[in-house]
């Protein structure tokens, strides 16, 4: 029997569906991007950016962010979202997780938020990660915990701690996990 992952789809109310008061309370960007300790020299890739809840704030923090999703409706709302914040440095593309539309060792860091559990892939998914990554490149997943939470796809579709840890050693070791009550937070080095 095949599995076929949980996606995220743009359709109907998608953007209140994404940006709405009890989720940035729940999962505020500023804590995320805080533990990540970012650089203005760095170029992050946000893989699944989605509407820009993570890059636009992010793009205030790093040189240069390449957006990517494979929605195309969700670019759009992310760059005029960035558009009216004057987000200059934010590179949108459409693409996929499997091949992604940048250069080998082209970036510092790679950004996955609440992208894991839809990866129907997710061990290749995060050598590609590894590929596009510099030498002393990090890769920061963020996943909704493994129990039942106001948002958030079912529970039986979300991925354990220990998941994305084993699936990403090959390629990582983990610098720091966070906990919080709806989400966690992995920080991985590339090897």
């Amino acid at each position: 029997m095949t599995v076929t992952p949980h996606k995220f789809k743009a359709d109907g109310d998608f953007v209140s569906r994404l940006d709405r008061p009890e989720r940035r309370r729940a999962i505020p960007p500023s804590d995320i991007i805080q533990r990540m300790n970012v650089s203005k020299r760095d170029v992050l890739l946000d893989l699944g950016a989605g509407i820009g809840y993570f890059s636009i704030p992010l793009s205030a923090k790093v040189r240069t962010v390449v957006a990517i999703d494979s929605e195309p409706k969700m670019l759009e709302v992310l760059e005029q979202r960035a558009a009216r914040r004057r987000r200059d440095n934010i590179r949108t593309l459409v693409g996929e997780a499997l091949s992604l539309p940048v250069p080998d060792g082209s970036v510092d860091r790679v950004f996955l938020a609440f992208v894991y559990h839809e990866l129907a892939l997710p061990a290749l998914v995060l050598e590609e990660c590894s590929r596009v990554l510099g030498p002393r490149g990090r890769l920061t997943v963020v996943e909704f915990q493994k129990w039942d939470t106001p948002f958030g796809p079912p529970v039986e579709d979300r991925k354990l701690p220990e998941h994305v840890e084993k699936r990403a050693k090959k390629r990582f070791w983990m610098e720091a996990h966070y906990s919080e009550a709806v989400y966690y937070q992995l920080e991985f080095r590339r090897l």
